[in-house]
């Protein structure tokens, strides 16, 4: 399968502007032309505090060196840091789908550091939301409880823990999920996996969501093989 995912008319803005650099002095973004697709991949140079996202193929590396971490999105995708200066400066921009502010909100409130979102060419939508915690009990014992208590939470239907490779302190959970529609509420049902990630005394939380076996399938080997944290 290409991880080349096709993604259609999503950003009305380059969301590395909004978030996914920390250095006010890294430069002010160029205006792309009106005649032009947009990219996300066209922007400023931004300082990624030594954080090297690797390259693949139909994606953008967003490096947060706040956060201390960095992860390949695909192109075509809104993706914001979830701090008051992003949301403040998402408000401001015109966004293809407001919808997406309301998310990363939400998000913000909860305590996620990051939202990521796209929408394929059959308007089915794709998220990743990442949070973290911080001194955490890292061992694989506890890591599998938490795997658990996603299968047992009566939220979600068909879930299944997989140690994705426990060598490497990644448990993985996949499920799946009935969730509203942005547009009108009514539930869609999706795929939906929680990938729990060790570094060091810290450990991550990726979830992703599709409406697509296929393209769920392509999007957790992309954030699997990009995740990088700084050193």
């Amino acid at each position: 399968m290409s991880l080349r995912l096709r993604w259609v008319g999503v950003a009305a803005v380059l969301l590395a502007l909004v978030g996914c650099s920390d250095d006010d002095d890294a430069g002010t973004p160029e205006e792309p032309d009106a005649e032009a697709p947009i990219s996300t991949t066209t922007t400023a140079p931004v300082d990624t505090g030594g954080i090297d996202v690797p390259e693949i193929p139909g994606t953008f590396p967003a490096a947060i060196p706040s956060a201390g971490f960095g992860i390949a999105v695909p192109e075509g995708w809104q993706a914001t840091v979830l701090t008051e200066d992003s949301l403040a400066r998402l408000e401001e921009a015109a966004l293809a789908r407001p919808s997406f502010l309301d998310a990363a909100r939400q998000l913000f409130e909860a305590g996620a550091v990051f939202y990521a979102a796209g929408v394929d060419d059959q308007d089915r939508v794709s998220e990743l939301k990442i949070d973290v915690q911080d001194d955490a009990d890292t061992s694989q014992e506890a890591i599998m409880t938490l795997a658990g208590s996603v299968e047992g939470s009566g939220q979600v239907t068909d879930a299944v823990v997989v140690e994705d490779d426990p060598e490497d302190d990644r448990i993985r959970v996949d499920y799946r999920i009935a969730l509203p529609s942005a547009d009108d509420g009514t539930s869609i049902d999706a795929l939906g996996s929680q990938l729990f990630v060790v570094d060091g005394d810290r450990l991550w939380s990726f979830i992703i969501t599709s409406e697509d076996t296929d393209t769920q399938t392509a999007l957790l080997q992309i954030f699997d093989e990009s995740i990088t944290f700084d050193e």
